[in-house]
């Protein structure tokens, strides 16, 4: 897969992204990346680096999903101010 390209392989999601392409859904994917496969890291991956890529991942996914809900949390107030004109 590297020759195509790939920087990464998850080990979820292609179900998901299949099932949500037949019902014509949108849909998205926020993964956090704690151990790189056989062979692409420096060394010897340890028990505690990944728990410690896992706890920095997901400082970062609470971030933006903190931040996604304030700036829709906006958005919906302010659309609850939008009145369309009186036809």
């Amino acid at each position: 897969m590297e020759r195509d390209g790939c920087d990464l392989v998850g080990m979820t999601g292609m179900p998901e992204a299949v099932l949500a392409r037949e019902l014509n859904m949108d849909y998205a994917c926020l993964a956090v990346v704690v151990n790189w496969a056989a062979g692409k890291s420096e060394g010897i991956v340890s028990m505690e680096e990944i728990e410690r890529q896992l706890e920095d991942g997901m400082l970062k996914v609470r971030h933006l999903l903190t931040t996604l809900g304030e700036m829709l949390n906006r958005l919906s107030e302010s659309l609850s101010d939008f009145q369309l004109p009186n036809e």
